[in-house]
């Protein structure tokens, strides 16, 4: 009976020798975890693939209907589009003179901004740059705060092989 006690006190101390261990390895992870330092560049990480994820489910969205004047007067409409068409044609157009600017807004940007809203909204803000050839545009915030995440990627342009720069900047507000 001396014997199966002292093994049971044994196996009980090897036990605590294996367990004490781990035990302290998970409440220092859940202390590091805990830490402001650490919740900032969880948060930051979070953020920036926010701002990757929003921009390439933007650029692959479709708007059903949008529409704007041409350089002649005439009404052109585009249906079953995605953000990313859209984009480059409205770059085109401006890089070639193609369309009035002011419908262009109204009946094709608007539409992307509403899109873009409705994709963040409440927790953040964004602003939308598009870029090719010295024309530029800009959908949502035209003020940047200091503190903002970004993501920058190119798309193809009609009639040519060229690329445009599309940059998605991203702010929490709440």
């Amino acid at each position: 009976m001396a014997i199966i006690v002292y093994e049971r006190a044994q196996s009980a101390v090897v036990d605590a020798a294996l367990i004490a261990p781990i035990l302290m390895m998970i409440l220092m992870v859940g202390y590091i975890i805990a830490s402001s330092n650490t919740n900032v560049f969880f948060t930051e990480r979070n953020e920036k693939r926010f701002a990757e994820d929003l921009t390439y489910s933007m650029l692959k969205s479709t708007i059903r209907y949008v529409w704007y004047y041409d350089s002649s007067g005439n009404l052109i409409i585009l249906e079953d589009k995605t953000i990313e068409h859209l984009i480059s044609e409205d770059l085109y157009l401006r890089s070639v003179g193609g369309a009035d600017i002011a419908t262009l807004k109204m009946g094709l940007e608007e539409k992307i901004n509403v899109t873009l809203r409705n994709m963040t909204y409440p927790i953040y803000e964004y602003s939308l740059h598009a870029s090719y050839h010295g024309v530029h545009f800009v959908i949502g915030s035209g003020v940047l705060p200091d503190n903002r995440i970004s993501f920058t990627t190119y798309i193809d342009m009609p009639q040519n092989n060229d690329k445009a720069m599309i940059t998605m900047y991203v702010w929490r507000v709440r």
